[in-house]
């Protein structure tokens, strides 16, 4: 399916629309330092669905305005983005900083959510979080992105996923490196605003939270907070993975998620 690109408010979107015309609309948005390509493993699990998956603000192929930017602008882009597209409501994933926003844009439109994925993603920042990612940035903006990149990547995935090698691990390898310094400053400056653990029991669609416990990223506390918090919600683990568990455990992955859409769609 071959990608475009749409003005979707202050910014030109690369994104990518898929599936049968009239089904149910899955939108997935990839984590941190990444872009579409992220979903690449998790397609299959997703037959039958309308997929939208796109590159964030200043990831990938989408528009890299300057900085900073705030969780409130990128879920706007996403509220900008389906209106172009004129789809109404979607079942919303999200990874890491994609759950981030996910959780900002379902508290901000809730009635354009039918159901809600959080995956190794938080509600909250401790300070010492937020001082380690802007000291990574200043360091990008100083160094370049080869200098963060192994501490990034150790803390994303497991020893074992480094040492096999796999399609994730390679595909992370590859997206980190090319990232920009000045979009690793503008979205990291997001996250450092993040603070939606207040609001989550506003959260009225269906959520799964899928979690780690040994996720430097989003404590197994945090994560477990976030399930209890919003009402209609379950959480499952993935493990054994860092950050980005479902690249670890693509197949696993799949089937919770395909798990989770049958019984929306039901």
């Amino acid at each position: 399916m071959p990608t475009s690109k749409i003005q979707a408010g202050d910014i030109a979107m690369h994104y990518e629309l898929s599936g049968p015309a009239n089904a149910p609309v899955v939108c997935l948005h990839h984590c941190f330092a990444s872009s579409m390509g992220y979903w690449e493993e998790h397609l299959p699990a997703l037959e039958g669905f309308r997929v939208l998956r796109f590159d964030a603000r200043g990831h990938g192929g989408t528009d890299v305005p300057p900085g900073p930017y705030t969780l409130d602008m990128m879920a706007a882009d996403v509220l900008n983005l389906l209106n172009a597209l004129e789809i109404d409501q979607v079942h919303f994933c999200g990874v890491s900083l994609g759950g981030q926003i996910a959780q900002t844009f379902t508290l901000a439109y809730p009635s354009r959510v039918a159901s809600l994925i959080l995956v190794n993603t938080t509600c909250e920042y401790t300070d010492a979080q937020c001082d380690l990612w802007r000291s990574r940035a200043q360091q990008a903006l100083d160094e370049g992105m080869d200098a963060i990149a192994g501490p990034l990547m150790e803390r994303w995935f497991t020893a074992d996923a480094a040492e096999r090698r796999i399609p994730g691990y390679l595909y992370m390898e590859k997206a980190i490196v090319a990232f920009t310094p000045a979009a690793f400053d503008a979205a990291s400056a997001a996250m450092c605003m993040l603070g939606t653990t207040p609001r989550l029991p506003e959260i009225t669609a269906p959520t799964l939270v899928i979690g780690t416990p040994e996720d430097p990223g989003a404590p197994r506390e945090v994560t477990e907070k976030m399930a209890r918090l919003i009402p209609n919600s379950r959480l499952e683990w993935l493990t054994p993975a860092h950050h980005l568990s479902s690249l670890e455990h693509p197949e696993r992955f799949n089937r919770m998620l395909r798990a989770f859409l049958a019984e929306q769609a039901a």
